[in-house]
């Protein structure tokens, strides 16, 4: 019997995080910059990442200590402000 393998790719944040999914085998997330940008790198496991979100949250949080704080969304031209609640 073939064994199912789930490939996914993801952007976040410039980066790339391709996700493979093998079942119970087990599952990988690999974290890939942009160009120039240094090594794609996985992420590890530990007692911490037991699950794929798990696994997918640990590698938001890297990106976000390399590229810094996110900046505010932007306000799109022509949108209706925020209504005040009270």
């Amino acid at each position: 019997m073939a064994k199912l393998q789930v490939v996914q790719t993801r952007e976040y944040r410039l980066h790339r995080l391709e996700v493979v999914d093998n079942g119970k085998a087990g599952f990988s997330v690999t974290i890939v910059p942009p160009p120039n940008r240094g090594q794609p790198r996985e992420v590890t496991r530990d007692a911490l990442v037991v699950t794929l979100a798990d696994a997918l949250n640990r590698a938001k949080a890297e990106i976000d200590a390399v590229m810094g704080p996110k900046p505010p969304p932007r306000i799109r031209p022509g949108g209706r402000p925020p209504q005040r609640l009270g």
